[in-house]
């Protein structure tokens, strides 16, 4: 069972995502739950972005939970929570 760190980034992205919707905020925070408990569950649809250290997992359709595993890959360090397009940047920096 690998630790969650939530970054700071990701608390403002996460912020930014549940305004004024507390349903999208449990989803968030279930999806993590369901990570912590087995990453690779079928339903997160766990992806490596190509060319990138940077993972992604499904919260929905349209929006991802982004991290990257520490040196040890014993943590996942999640950094933003967002649309599924938001790789075309993130991947890059």
């Amino acid at each position: 069972m690998p630790k969650i760190y939530l970054n700071p980034k990701f608390n403002g992205s996460c912020k930014q995502f549940t305004r004024r919707d507390t349903t999208r905020k449990h989803h968030v925070y279930a999806t993590l739950l369901r990570f912590r408990n087995n990453p690779s569950h079928p339903s997160l649809h766990t992806e490596k972005l190509v060319h990138s250290n940077v993972w992604s997992i499904r919260l929905d359709k349209g929006n991802r939970l982004f991290f990257f595993w520490n040196n040890t890959k014993d943590t996942a360090i999640f950094f933003f929570v967002g649309p599924h397009d938001a790789y075309k940047t993130i991947g890059k920096k």
